[in-house]
């Protein structure tokens, strides 16, 4: 049995790339799991390196998460000075890092980045790329039944994804005005569903409720929250091509998945969502709704397999 230690921020989304390799990783080894949550405090305001030097200086990591393991997984920025620290404590234990660590990235055994991200990494050795984001498949539970007995008739919905501002792109109104009118063209033998996430600005959701057809249903992020059930339940996808997770869980289900184009976003978006294209997996959406076939992408268990061969 191989003990891992999986330490994380206090952002849901550290943890949950690390659980959904887990997922993958515990049906090929025999894991004892332990976790560790970096609370933040005033000393997570300074870069990674200060950290690194801090913890290593003083006596508080010994005595108060001295903890040993054969693998440890890490992610968020501030957990990396804790996995390097715990490291020098247990030298026979591999580091792996989701992400950039921000310092000292020699030191880890293995870096996971997302290959749109791996320019700045050409020169390091240590560095395994994945597409997209970590996904492990989600059941759908009672409580989302019942939560959506309206939309449980439905044999085929179409999941709207709807991303928002950040600083990896920027909604203009006429794009959101171009899409739901491509929306409401849709064959009535459709159930659309729109689903918000937290960056949705409330300019954008105010468009979509105002223009989108009567029948089509609308979800805030802050409602009852219908994400992991559209997942699971829609035949199609539409998702807007500013966010890497919505699509990457999107085609993790091997459904058709249309992408709407963003004018103002980055390169490296911009180079995922390409990469998708040569391969078949998403097409651009015109209004018109078809089916195809590609091969589905299963990051989390083709990254566990490297994770096992290092353990």
């Amino acid at each position: 049995m191989k003990k891992v230690l999986i330490i994380t921020d206090e952002k849901k989304s550290s943890y949950n790339q690390c659980d959904s390799l887990l997922y993958y990783l515990k049906k090929k080894v025999k894991l004892k799991i332990e976790y560790l949550r970096i609370e933040r405090r005033l000393i997570h305001n300074l870069p990674n390196f200060a950290i690194y030097i801090y913890l290593f200086i003083g006596s508080f990591l010994k005595k108060k998460i001295n903890k040993s393991a054969d693998l440890i997984i890490s992610c968020g920025r501030i957990s990396a000075p804790y996995s390097l620290i715990l490291k020098k404590l247990n030298k026979k234990c591999k580091i792996l890092h989701i992400l950039d660590p921000y310092c000292l990235r020699n030191r880890f055994d293995k870096i996971l980045i997302p290959s749109h991200d791996f320019s700045k990494f050409s020169n390091c050795k240590n560095v395994v790329t994945f597409l997209g984001t970590f996904v492990s498949k989600r059941k759908v539970v009672k409580e989302d039944l019942d939560n959506y007995k309206e939309l449980e008739s439905s044999k085929n919905i179409i999941a709207c994804l709807i991303g928002g501002d950040g600083r990896s792109s920027k909604f203009e109104v006429s794009e959101i005005n171009s899409l739901v009118d491509k929306i409401n063209l849709i064959s009535e033998r459709y159930t659309v569903v729109y689903c918000f996430s937290r960056r949705t600005s409330a300019i954008t959701k105010r468009i979509i409720r105002n223009r989108k057809k009567l029948k089509h249903y609308c979800f805030n992020y802050s409602d009852k929250d219908p994400y992991w059930y559209l997942i699971n339940r829609s035949s199609h996808f539409i998702v807007t091509e500013d966010s890497v997770s919505m699509t990457s869980d999107a085609v993790f289900t091997g459904k058709p998945v249309y992408m709407v184009k963003i004018k103002n976003k980055k390169n490296k978006i911009k180079s995922f969502v390409q990469n998708l294209e040569k391969r078949s997996i998403i097409r651009y959406f015109d209004g018109e709704v078809v089916n195809w076939k590609y091969e589905k992408i299963n990051e989390s268990e083709r990254i566990a397999n490297v994770i096992k061969k290092i353990i």
